[in-house]
């Protein structure tokens, strides 16, 4: 009975989920291919970007940088910060606009809460 509960829940949160997935792709991001590529306002490439901490405004870390992402464009716009979870497990992806990160010496703040960050559309790559 408990694994029956416990798969309702899950199917329960899918379409949230999958509603999430979809906004960040509607909005037409894709991974930047080029690690040599500069991301502005930053002067920074891809490759260091990647994998660097975010900040929140207590001072804690809210997330970490998966991946940078360009829009329709061509232009690098947006990043891909995983947070969440414990140990890897449970975490998410989610897009970050460029413009809600500062770039504070070697490690990137945000104005956003650990819970705002959460709450913004889900990346999936």
């Amino acid at each position: 009975m408990r694994n029956i509960a416990a798969a309702v829940a899950v199917t329960a949160a899918l379409p949230a989920v999958a509603w999430a997935d979809q906004t960040a792709r509607a909005v037409g991001f894709r991974e930047a291919e080029d690690d040599r590529a500069i991301v502005q306002p930053f002067n920074r490439t891809v490759d260091d970007i990647e994998d660097m901490n975010v900040y929140g405004t207590g001072g804690e870390k809210i997330g970490e940088i998966e991946e940078v992402l360009i829009d329709t464009s061509g232009n690098i716009a947006a990043v891909a910060v995983e947070s969440g979870g414990f140990l890897g497990i449970g975490d998410e992806e989610v897009v970050v606009m460029l413009d809600q990160l500062t770039l504070e010496g070697d490690r990137f703040s945000t104005s956003l809460t650990k819970d705002q960050l959460l709450a913004l559309p889900r990346w999936k790559d």
